[in-house]
């Protein structure tokens, strides 16, 4: 069992690692984190330990979630590191945001709350897959079919919208329609569908409503997506969001091989016409010459 002196030693050892990243030296780090150099030398030199208050102040002065210090920690206390790509190149771009009139309009969030529903979601996955190699397991993503993964996925980013929007949504049940319920008396239920790569979002019935639709591919750990099966890698990536009005008759009823039952996928030409409010070209599933997105050629 790892001691709470000893995740305390490695904490101040990450914090430590993560400033000299910076080059942040004593005096620069000790004034945006509101303490005194000889405090952070203290630290350093094991002769005293952070409050939680000093470990929240120097947390906040590095921008990085003390959360994910005190899990490094705990990782190199048991004597194993989790790679640190878990913590990088998991930006959404604004500039990859487009339609924000249009995604207001529909739904009533802005890019801002999309953007932030998104970020909750890589770092919940992240934590997963942090924990999980800590006890030498495989990533979440190949150790659930890939179904039940977008399940997941549609979860936690109907968890990460309802927080970002400010009391507009509440969360409704697992497995219930719909995902997020208004509070506002003015806009309409809303529905979350995730895909992988070039499937459309699809469900077990038609239903009529608001709809925002999230696809992904599987990265690798830098964050460079290659296409094709063989050449998935672990990692979650969003590279589109659509939002729409939908019909029930936008739908077509098929039976799909590995599914229970009957399947409404949103037709063709309904998916093509609902408002892109984010594109990633650089994960695009599709081939260089597709006719989905020839503006981004």
């Amino acid at each position: 069992m790892k001691k709470p002196d000893d995740i305390l030693k490695e904490l101040v050892s990450v914090i430590r690692q993560e400033r000299e990243a910076r080059g942040l030296n004593y005096e620069d780090f000790a004034a945006t984190a509101g303490l005194h150099r000889t405090t952070l030398g203290l630290y350093d030199r094991g002769e005293r330990g952070p409050t939680v208050e000093a470990a929240l102040n120097m947390a906040a002065a590095l921008d990085i979630p003390l959360s994910d210090l005190l899990r490094r920690a705990e990782s190199q206390a048991g004597g194993k590191v989790v790679c640190e790509t878990f913590l990088t190149k998991r930006d959404v771009p604004i500039a990859n945001f487009r339609n924000a009139k249009q995604l207001r309009d529909v739904i009533g969030l802005s890019v801002d709350a999309v953007r932030a529903a998104v970020l909750d979601c890589y770092q919940t996955l992240d934590t997963i897959d942090e924990q999980l190699a800590v006890h030498g397991a495989e990533p979440i993503s190949r150790l659930v079919e890939l179904a039940n993964l977008s399940s997941m996925i549609g979860n936690l980013l109907g968890e990460g919208l309802a927080s970002a929007s400010n009391g507009l949504y509440a969360r409704n049940r697992p497995h219930a329609f719909p995902d997020l319920i208004p509070q506002d008396g003015k806009h309409g239920d809303l529905e979350i569908k995730v895909a992988l790569e070039k499937n459309k979002p699809k469900g077990h019935l038609p239903k009529a409503g608001n709809y925002i639709t999230f696809r992904y591919v599987l990265c690798n750990d830098d964050g460079v997506y290659a296409k094709g099966k063989e050449t998935r890698g672990n990692r979650v990536f969003i590279w589109e969001i659509k939002v729409g009005t939908i019909a029930e008759a936008d739908f077509d009823l098929s039976n799909t091989d590995g599914d229970s039952g009957k399947t409404a996928v949103i037709k063709t030409k309904v998916f093509n016409d609902m408002a892109l409010v984010y594109f990633d070209r650089d994960l695009l599933p599709y081939s260089s010459k597709s006719e989905q997105y020839p503006d981004f050629n």
